[in-house]
């Protein structure tokens, strides 16, 4: 009777340390490719979510003479408008600096439409984020175009002089929402202390370079991220500055 053991089955030390080492090789390979489609999802929901603001601004301009929703523009000088928002309806009473608290998104235009506090947030969004308590207005990652209401002109007492736009009458390609930065306490306290905010309000890179936005016909798209910062310079009107009003769309 032979008492020796057979071990040629079982693995050598070195054997093993090819295996992981090839294991290894595999994940590097497939890390990029697992954090684009991920990336890509992220995407995905930020469109999907700009459609239905999209949604909701047509309702809501469509049951109002074709108006466009109050794009929540409020002047740190002190001016403030009680009108109901897309995001929020002030309280009468409010004043600035304005509180979580007064800007309320169930108060806002949009929520009879959509009712659902996701959807107006980016799926990056921390809500619990030291920054993010930065902001005054904590109902939305998302911020509406000035151009809805004059930018400006809706503040420092000139609003009343100036009828709000009209659906009709601003280019269905110009861009009606999108994220402004966010990347420091001081960008989230002044980019978003309110509903809306001017083009040149960005520099957000959580797409890979990316921006998302939504168009006032409704639509959502990507632009890279160099193409908006290139055209939020540009003197004339364009996509980003469409303000029917002015020459320049400013």
């Amino acid at each position: 009777m032979n008492l020796r053991s057979d071990n040629r089955d079982a693995f050598t030390l070195v054997e093993l340390l090819v295996v992981i080492a090839i294991i290894g090789i595999l994940a590097a390979m497939l890390l990029p490719a697992l954090s684009s489609a991920k990336q890509k999802s992220y995407q995905v929901v930020d469109l999907n979510n700009l459609k239905q603001f999209g949604l909701a601004m047509h309702i809501v301009a469509g049951d109002n003479n074709d108006i466009l929703p109050w794009a929540n523009w409020d002047d740190p000088l002190g001016v403030t408008h009680s009108d109901q928002g897309w995001v929020y309806q002030l309280p009468a009473n409010a004043s600035y600096p304005l509180t979580p608290a007064q800007t309320d998104v169930h108060t806002g235009s949009f929520w009879l439409v959509l009712k659902n506090t996701r959807t107006y947030f980016c799926p990056l969004e921390d809500t619990n984020n030291a920054l993010f308590k930065t902001r005054m207005q904590q109902s939305s990652s998302y911020l509406m175009n000035g151009a809805a209401c004059g930018y400006y002109r809706a503040s420092a007492n000139l609003y009343p002089n100036y009828p709000l736009v009209k659906l009709g009458q601003i280019s269905p390609g110009g861009v009606a929402f999108w994220e402004c930065a966010n990347n420091t306490a001081i960008e989230n306290l002044l980019y978003y202390n309110d509903g809306s905010a001017t083009p040149d309000e960005i520099k957000d890179a959580r797409h890979n370079q990316t921006f998302v936005s939504g168009a006032f016909d409704g639509s959502a798209r990507l632009m890279p991220l160099a193409s908006w910062a290139q055209k939020a310079v540009e003197p004339t009107a364009n996509e980003l500055w469409c303000y029917p009003q002015s020459p320049n769309g400013r």
